[in-house]
């Protein structure tokens, strides 16, 4: 989440929002924000629905493995990886995105 957070002004450049979805309740991830510094969304996915529809839940549904998914503008999934974050590659699936939606 530090890495995002550190990148907030490229990702905005290219017209996207980071968002944390997390198993854990709000007040937690209010603490954890203020911790971390982060000051973009996190979201409290108690249910787990969100990491059912990610694909981000594990044999036990009360796990989540770490997952970055880019959503176009259209709610369709881009690209979706595990694992630690990889900026390189998410960068370019963000610039990728932002030329085709220029092209529009």
């Amino acid at each position: 989440m530090q890495g995002h957070q550190k990148i907030l002004s490229i990702y905005a450049s290219l017209n996207a929002q980071v968002v944390g979805v997390s198993r854990d309740d709000v007040i937690t991830l209010k603490y954890w924000a203020q911790k971390y510094k982060l000051t973009f969304p996190l979201l409290s996915n108690i249910s787990g629905y969100l990491g059912d529809q990610y694909g981000v839940t594990g044999a036990d549904k009360f796990l989540f493995n770490r997952r970055t998914v880019i959503v176009d503008k259209k709610a369709i999934i881009r690209y979706a990886k595990g694992g630690s974050p990889n900026y390189e590659e998410i960068l370019a699936v963000l610039k990728k995105l932002n030329h085709e939606e220029a092209k529009k």
